[in-house]
């Protein structure tokens, strides 16, 4: 029953703080219970167990599991120590509602309801009041599912093993466009609310799309794991260079950001690549990070941005150092799992990334200026990010262990 009570909770939650919204208090109070209640049904679901409470195998493995905590971690940070003056209840609401979508993406029995899934969270985020068109805003979405679909029938057609590999050329495509990575990336308007920007999906909605895509790729086209490996290498290859470069050479402060997202992405695509236990565990520590401290990050500087407010103290330094994965924080861990991973694979591939990695410094820096002087409730969850992330690159083995690593 877990699986269910994980998608129907916080799918309650958020209609609760839609007709409350007019108590804020009480709104924000019923909706962090549901939310709550939510990640308590999630701890106790054991990993890929199924339950067919509703007449639908629904089970959620231990590498989403760990995603659906640290997404709810992310949130919850968010909405407790959102700048005065910020919608909190509106916050809660859309990432509550972006929750449910998440879990029942981690819950699906198979790759097609995924799509289904995909496409109707697509429909819902293009409602969102913005300033982008709705063309402008399902074109991406549509071209993933149309992508992933493609690659489905050539995974299930039978004929000659050129077309498993067209299927994970599809499937790989269809990954990146529903992210809104290079090739695909989506348009971006540095005014527009995050919760109706394509930062929705790269920070909150992709981490757990990419790893139910990822893991039901493989199993669909095991014989051609090696070509989805390495199309999954190249766009991060890709994503590295263009994410690092832009994000540093930007003028605006807030596609800096929207720039930086991609190049962690990179990384992601090249750890899931590579395709052993250390690319993997590399690719979840990103993944955590991240949730929990990017995306925080990114919505308590959006303010400062606006009032072009750039700051060198500490804080702002060590935000900067947790951006560029520097150590003692997980970005240290990861890269040093995923440069290991890559050794294992192809040597000179390890190189590529190293070299790449050197691009994180400078934009960082500017990320974590970008910051202003946090100060009140603010403050304190900067401060709470900065440990978290200290604490997961110190001691990153309890995460590992979460998502079964």
């Amino acid at each position: 029953m877990e699986p269910e009570l994980a998608i129907a909770l916080p799918a309650a939650g958020a209609i609760l703080t839609v007709f409350l919204k007019a108590s804020p208090r009480l709104a924000l109070l019923l909706g962090s219970i549901a939310g709550a209640l939510a990640v308590a049904a999630i701890v106790v679901a054991a990993p890929g167990v199924a339950s067919d409470q509703l007449g639908v195998m629904l089970s959620i493995s231990a590498m989403s599991r760990a995603l659906l905590l640290a997404a709810a971690g992310a949130l919850g940070l968010v909405v407790a120590f959102a700048p005065s003056g910020a919608g909190r209840v509106a916050l809660l609401t859309w990432g509550l509602a972006g929750f449910a979508g998440m879990a029942a993406i981690a819950a699906a029995p198979s790759l097609d309801i995924v799509i289904v899934l995909t496409l109707g969270i697509a429909l819902l985020h293009a409602a969102l009041a913005g300033r982008r068109s709705l063309a402008a805003r399902l074109r991406a979405p549509a071209l993933a599912v149309a992508l992933v679909g493609a690659g489905l029938l050539f995974a299930r057609a039978e004929g000659p093993p050129m077309l498993a590999r067209f299927a994970a050329v599809g499937l790989a495509a269809g990954l990146v466009a529903v992210l809104g990575l290079l090739p695909y990336i989506h348009e971006f308007d540095p005014e527009e609310v995050t919760a109706a920007s394509p930062i929705a999906w790269l920070a909150f909605l992709g981490p757990i799309l990419g790893v139910v895509i990822v893991t039901r790729a493989r199993d669909l086209v095991p014989t051609a794991a090696a070509a989805f490996g390495a199309v999954l290498i190249g766009l991060g290859l890709l994503n590295i260079l263009w994410g690092s470069l832009a994000s540093w050479l930007t003028e605006k402060g807030t596609s800096a950001w929207h720039y930086s997202f991609m190049a962690d992405w990179g990384l992601v695509l090249c750890a899931f690549g590579i395709q052993v236990s250390d690319g993997q565990a590399a690719a979840v520590l990103i993944l955590f990070g991240l949730l929990l401290n990017r995306l925080p990050l990114y919505l308590w500087s959006r303010r400062s941005m606006r009032e072009s407010i750039q700051t060198d103290r500490p804080i702002n330094l060590l935000a900067a150092a947790m951006l560029a994965g520097s150590a003692p924080f997980a970005g240290f861990a990861a890269r040093i799992l995923l440069l290991r991973g890559a050794t294992q694979l192809y040597w000179p591939l390890a190189l590529v990334i190293g070299v790449g990695l050197l691009l994180w410094l400078p934009p960082s820096l500017r990320l974590g200026r970008s910051l202003g002087a946090p100060h009140g409730r603010q403050a304190v969850g900067v401060g709470i990010a900065l440990a978290a992330g200290a604490a997961i690159g110190l001691y990153p083995q309890p995460i590992l262990s979460l998502a079964g690593l």
